[in-house]
Formats: C-alpha cells, structure tokens, sequence
C-alpha cells in the first residue's frame, strides 16, 4: 500500500464511522498524535528500565504504537491537505542532497 492510499483510507474510515466529526480540525489531530508519541515514549521507558516493578499494567506493543503514530499523522496530514506521501519525497530527495555530517551549524549562541 502507498502512503497515499494509506492515507485516503484512514479518513476515509474515521468519516464513515463518524469520527470525523469528533476530531474535527487539525488541532484536534495533532493533540491526538502528540498523545500517541507520549504512549510510545511510555512504552519505551517500560521496556528499557525496571519501570514494571512499580507500574502493574503493561504497556502496548511497540509496533502498535508506532502504527497508531502513523495512522494519527496520515489523520493531521488530512487534515491540512497535505499530500503526506508526495511530501515525503521532496523531502527525501532535499535530505539526499545534504552532505553527510554538514547541517546546520551545532553551536548555538546565547
């Protein structure tokens, strides 16, 4: 599947379930994405630390919550009319162009 086509399906999906009108605006996608990455944070710090003693539910998979920070930026990109699958090209074919290691300068003044 492209993401394009990803994408189509997803709204396509939350609009005939009603969703849509729940999540109605852009704001309203980003907060929900901003909320899956903070489960995918909680899930990595659970996995890497001895966060399990003292916290009784497991979280989600990792997998899971990577597919639901997809589904929530396919969603925001919707939202904004945002072709996300051509965006991605051009932006993959501006970072080739970009010499390894010559970004933006690292130091920064105060």
């Amino acid at each position: 599947m492209h993401i394009r086509e990803a994408q189509q399906k997803v709204f396509s999906y939350l609009k005939e379930i009603g969703y849509a009108n729940i999540e109605t605006n852009a704001e309203h996608a980003f907060i929900h994405l901003v909320e899956e990455i903070g489960e995918t944070a909680r899930a990595l710090l659970h996995k890497s630390t001895e966060r399990s003693k003292f916290h009784c539910s497991e979280p989600a998979e990792l997998e899971e919550e990577l597919a639901d920070i997809f589904w929530q930026t396919l969603k925001l990109a919707s939202h904004l009319n945002i072709d996300l699958e051509q965006a991605f090209i051009k932006k993959f074919e501006k970072n080739k162009k970009k010499p390894l290691g010559k970004g933006k300068s690292q130091t920064c003044s105060l």
